[in-house]
């Protein structure tokens, strides 16, 4: 171990395998304080022991993160900064490039990963770097980063699909953008920020890498890590900054829209609406009881942590889970009776996975949260001792959607008949906040400058378009987990797209009295409506 250097701290994402192995190698040998950031703990520990044994560093550490999820990376952060250490070098080396699906949060799993999830991390590490200047940030990018001639928004909240290649290198190209953004951003602070293309090297990536090593192409980890090692440490590379290099330090001509500084402006703009970074002024909220149709929060009870175990349960085993024998059976009873309006509600269901209907039918935590006894108590007092509900939906919004973007009030004139009282619940599981849920008008009453956008021709609900003034005196809801309001069809309102940079999940129930009920033509549901 060298000990003549002074010893910096060191963050190498994927640190336990590959080009991160011997970064982090590398790094211990020169007597610096590694942590290594990964998801696998057993593999990580391995590599921990590996780096101390081979470098004779003790001070080389692992620290949980999984880039699929942003609230990870606000944990790991947490778990650094309670250290209480500085933080001189920043190596984003962690990444896929066949991988399917989406992330935590409902981004596309390739450039969530390799990207969203990297951009969070050095966004909340910049303090820290900067406190700790003169300092480094290292992106492991790609030459197929070259290749991209466009950047399509839309496809970063879609699942990945059949040319993964594309995604990977459109996800390489944003972090060429976000290293020639932060050099500016962070010019006069002492941080420099360099991206490095590995080569094709012999690691686990995929596996024509893992069979390169046989066929004697490609370069060593080693080899690969010992040209970032050089840009990350060398004297020579002190001062210099948003620049592309190969592992031998050959600098690689950026592509022009890696030189797009409006693109990278807006990249910057989005990258923080998408995980939570924004510092806009959002709206404040009021006290609902003084809106039209909105109830004042109560909230369950259930403890923290009892509701804490019902929503993980909820997201866990519930959500991927769904009643598909039962929606099959219900699909060919609605397409029998030639139920249209259903069959497009339950279509949709299934195909945006954004809300789940009557999951108070075969979930137990579901369930338990309906027979909460304080939301009972409330309920009671509205509609009286016999409760019927007639519906219940989970929604969940993942970030930069906005569930349902019109005005409506929740009425179903033609799903529902006879005479009495109707009430919804909104249960908040997850925070939900000015960010993430929804927003209403107080004091609302038709006026003539108000337009039915569309009407439902199945349940008869309308979707309005509001005049610019009254849009602008809308209120967000703003709740905490466990707490819930109830509504009328009284109450105009409309999601929040949502900027949080997390998910918010929450529960709505729709009940009435048993002198109402659901008309024949129309059944939303898989049974008859149950008492509470």
């Amino acid at each position: 171990m060298n000990q003549c250097k002074p010893q910096k701290v060191c963050i190498v994402t994927g640190g336990n395998s590959g080009v991160g192995l011997m970064t982090a190698v590398g790094l211990a040998h020169f007597g610096h304080h590694v942590f290594i950031a990964c998801r696998c703990a057993s593999k990580a520990e391995k590599s921990v022991n590996y780096i101390r044994s081979s470098t004779g560093n003790p001070k080389v550490e692992f620290l949980p993160l999984d880039l699929a999820s942003l609230d990870s990376v606000r944990t790991f952060v947490e778990l650094f900064q309670d250290r209480q250490l500085p933080l001189h070098l920043l190596v984003n080396n962690a990444g896929v490039f066949n991988a399917r699906g989406t992330t935590q949060e409902g981004f596309e799993l390739i450039w969530g990963i390799n990207y969203l999830g990297q951009f969070l991390l050095t966004n909340l590490l910049l303090k820290t770097l900067q406190h700790s200047a003169p300092s480094r940030i290292i992106m492991v990018a790609s030459d197929l980063a070259l290749r991209p001639t466009s950047i399509k928004w839309e496809r970063f909240v879609r699942k990945t699909p059949l040319n993964f290649i594309e995604r990977y290198a459109v996800s390489k190209l944003c972090l060429l953008i976000l290293t020639q953004e932060l050099s500016r951003r962070l010019e006069n602070t002492h941080i420099t920020v360099n991206a490095i293309h590995p080569g094709f090297v012999q690691s686990n990536i995929t596996l024509g890498h893992r069979l390169s090593k046989y066929l004697g192409i490609g370069i060593s980890p080693q080899d690969s890590a010992s040209g970032l090692l050089t840009c990350a440490t060398s004297p020579d590379f002190a001062e210099v900054t948003g620049k592309f290099f190969d592992y031998q330090q050959n600098e690689i001509e950026l592509p022009d829209l890696a030189k797009d500084t409006e693109l990278a402006q807006q990249l910057w703009e989005q990258s923080r609406l998408w995980t939570g970074c924004h510092q806009d002024n959002p709206k404040t909220p009021a006290k609902p009881e003084t809106a039209v149709g909105l109830l004042e929060p109560y909230s369950l009870a259930f403890s923290p942590p009892e509701l804490g175990y019902l929503t993980q349960t909820i997201v866990e085993n519930v959500l991927p889970n769904p009643p598909l024998k039962n929606q099959f059976y219900h699909f060919i009873h609605l397409l029998f009776n030639l139920k249209i309006g259903a069959i497009l509600l339950l279509v949709n269901q299934l195909r945006k996975k954004e809300f789940y209907m009557e999951r108070h039918l075969d979930s137990e935590a579901v369930w338990s949260i309906c027979q909460d006894k304080n939301l009972r108590q409330k309920l009671n007092e509205y509609l009286g001792e016999a409760l019927v509900l007639w519906r219940s939906e989970i929604w969940v919004n993942y970030p930069s959607q906005q569930l349902i973007p019109f005005w409506h009030q929740d009425s179903y004139p033609n799903l529902l008949q006879g005479k009495g009282k109707t009430i919804n619940v909104y249960i908040a599981l997850t925070e939900v906040n000015e960010r993430n849920g929804f927003e209403y008008i107080p004091n609302f009453q038709l006026t003539p400058d108000v337009s039915i956008k569309i009407k439902d021709p199945f349940s008869g609900n309308c979707l309005f378009n509001l005049p610019e003034d009254l849009e602008q005196q809308a209120i967000p809801v703003v709740l905490r987990p466990g707490e819930f309001v109830l509504f009328t069809d009284q109450l105009m309102h409309r999601s929040i797209r949502n900027t949080s940079g997390q998910v918010r999940l929450a529960l709505t129930l729709r009940l009435t009295q048993p002198s109402v009920h659901i008309v024949s033509s129309y059944s939303p549901i898989y049974s008859q409506p149950v008492l509470l």
